[in-house]
């Protein structure tokens, strides 16, 4: 209810300011050296956002100024590399603890793709149960539980309760993501929550990780591409196993910007099978 009284607070949390501030001293920096090269030709979003704070200098309500800019570029930063890079590695994490299930979406892939060299997007049509296995990925380790924040600009009501202007609103993405009044087995990991009787992939409208309305995330398409590319890519190339001697994995998340898994070491083992011969044993 009083989300300013967390900067007060002792906890990990504070690990997550400290990271904002330095994230902030860098945009803050970037924008300076944007300024001194101003007489060139804009080249990149900074460049389009102070053209725009210049040109909406006079008006008294825009919403254009640097404090927005830094936090918008924040937001991009977030939205386009942690969480991608987040869900790969739980992605990668969930195939080793379920070998059963690694290893039915290689035989997919193996059997729809065959000798192709590359993995496309459209490929996704073909290959109902990888896409089933990348979003229970996506359902039970949410790398954000909480979507972003905002604030209610008019008084409201929802569901009969009475919202007033100015109200922080934090979306609980997770209360979705494991109702299980919208999933047979919320906190299992079973790609079946994506599958049909008939084994065709089915969207389930509780899946939310990228928040839902309006206000959900910008970047969903790309990242719902680059995902399903680099996952379908890697498990199509490797084979993911724990390194000789292992005391095993670890499912527990660390606190941070977003859930991230505990650091720890995945052999990447490549696979006969692969369009890629040449490919020597590495480990991630």
């Amino acid at each position: 209810m009083f989300p300013w009284a967390l900067r007060h607070l002792p906890g990990p949390h504070q690990e997550i300011f400290r990271h904002q501030e330095a994230m902030k001293g860098f945009i803050r920096h970037e924008i300076i050296r944007h300024k001194l090269k101003a007489s060139e030709a804009p080249k990149d979003f900074i460049n389009c956002y102070l053209a725009q704070i210049t040109k909406a200098s006079d008006d008294p309500i825009s919403t254009f100024n640097e404090e927005n800019l830094i936090q918008v570029v924040i937001d991009l930063f977030l939205g386009g590399t942690d969480t991608t890079a987040t869900t790969l590695h739980w992605a990668l994490i969930y195939m080793v603890h379920h070998r059963n299930v690694q290893e039915r979406v290689q035989q997919e892939l193996d059997a729809v793709l065959g000798s192709a060299q590359a993995v496309c997007y459209e490929d996704r049509e073909r290959l109902p149960y990888t896409r089933a296995v990348l979003h229970e990925v996506q359902r039970v380790s949410s790398v954000v539980a909480v979507g972003a924040v905002r604030q209610c600009v008019t008084p409201t009501t929802l569901h009969s309760y009475y919202v007033p202007k100015g109200t922080i609103i934090l979306p609980n993405l997770a209360s979705v993501l494991y109702d299980p009044e919208c999933w047979e087995n919320p906190r299992q990991f079973n790609p079946g929550h994506f599958l049909d009787k008939d084994e065709n992939f089915v969207v389930n409208e509780a899946f939310l990780p990228f928040s839902a309305g309006h206000r959900m995330c910008p970047g969903d398409q790309l990242a719902r591409m680059e995902l399903f590319l680099m996952f379908a890519t890697l498990l199509r190339t490797f084979s993911f196993q724990l390194p000789e001697g292992s005391p095993g994995l670890r499912l527990e998340y660390v606190f941070g910007g977003t859930l991230q898994p505990q650091p720890q070491k995945i052999c990447a083992l490549p696979r006969l099978s692969s369009p890629s011969p040449d490919l020597t044993e590495e480990g991630l």
